[in-house]
């Protein structure tokens, strides 16, 4: 056997198996692709291929066949979730085996979201960045906002921080700086409930405050999930630290948090977020606050988005000579990774 023959042997089989590790999709008019499945998100199904340098994205309601050959977090309707290979077993019906063995079967429909658990960390992390800048002649004021995000996955755990700061000079006026972020770590347990732990943070000239930083921990439970968007609410208790411009006022409090929040995604390319956060306290009397925001973004080629956002704060029993409500309204343009 000479070289060329031992080369060629080599090349076929290498070939071979790695064509068998991928995926195939067959699509209602007796199309067939063949690739790895990354993702499936708001009905659109991510694949790469090898004979191409950019994934496709594929409407899940164009096939009739799919065969995955490595495990997945599958996120279904009804809040249900499971781990495990996906295959069709007929038009509109798919098994899903489990780690144990175990094979389930639902409707392709009942299906929203699925993700490969990769090994490596970079794989299962999600981020985004976006910026804005406003610039007015009068009183020469310009206004720079900056957004950012980063997510975890693995099998039973969801983490997430975002982070957004707007700064503004003017001239003849104070600068105004107000910088907020949230890291959530969500547990997943049975039953459409989780636990979840969530450090806030808001840091906020025009209510003279330096820093309010307010962990938490409670429980809440998805009420509605489907392909397009899901609703859930939650409770938790929470330690409040305020520290403001004036140290004398600086205090610590106890606070109850109810919490819901909606998400509409991928509907003509715009996905829609908004949470709202009622806090009565426990034990400052008769004082209570409410945050809000909303986020929509719009999707546009090679993964960058356009952004408009709005939030507010709202406290009762702010500090003298600061107001009651505060809010904010960026637009920008940004770019995600994963």
């Amino acid at each position: 056997m000479n070289w060329k023959l031992c080369f060629l042997l080599i090349v076929l089989f290498t070939t071979t198996y790695g064509w068998g590790q991928n995926d195939s999709i067959v699509f209602k008019n007796g199309d067939t692709m063949v690739g790895e499945v990354k993702l499936l998100e708001t009905g659109v199904l991510t694949v790469e291929t090898p004979y191409s340098d950019k994934d496709f994205k594929i409407e899940i309601d164009k096939l009739v066949k799919l065969v995955i050959q490595r495990n997945y977090f599958i996120a279904l309707t009804n809040n249900r979730r499971r781990f495990g290979k996906i295959r069709t077993t007929e038009e509109g019906k798919v098994s899903i085996t489990l780690e144990d063995g175990t094979i389930e079967y639902f409707d392709l429909t009942e299906i929203f979201y699925f993700e490969e658990i990769e090994e490596k960390f970079w794989k299962r992390v999600k981020a985004r960045i976006d910026f804005g800048f406003n610039l007015a002649k009068a009183n020469n004021n310009p206004q720079f906002t900056l957004g950012g995000e980063f997510g975890y996955t693995s099998k039973k755990y969801m983490s997430d921080l975002t982070i957004s700061t707007l700064t503004s000079n003017q001239d003849d006026v104070e600068r105004i700086a107000r910088t907020e972020a949230n890291l959530d770590v969500l547990r997943l347990l049975p039953r459409n409930w989780y636990l979840i732990g969530n450090v806030s943070f808001l840091s906020n000239t025009e209510q003279a405050l330096k820093a309010r930083i307010s962990p938490n921990i409670g429980a809440g439970r998805f009420f509605i999930s489907t392909s397009k968007l899901y609703l859930a609410g939650g409770l938790a208790y929470v330690f409040n630290s305020e520290n403001y411009d004036d140290s004398s006022l600086d205090k610590t409090s106890s606070e109850v948090k109810i919490a819901a929040k909606f998400s509409m995604f991928n509907v003509e390319d715009f996905d829609l977020d908004t949470n709202i956060k009622f806090y009565p306290s426990i034990t400052e009397s008769k004082r209570y606050r409410v945050d809000y925001d909303l986020n929509i973004k719009y999707d546009l080629p090679l993964d960058f988005y356009i952004k408009v956002g709005f939030a507010f704060n709202f406290d009762n029993q702010p500090v003298a000579g600061t107001p009651e409500l505060d809010y904010v309204l960026n637009t920008g343009v940004g770019w995600e990774f994963n």
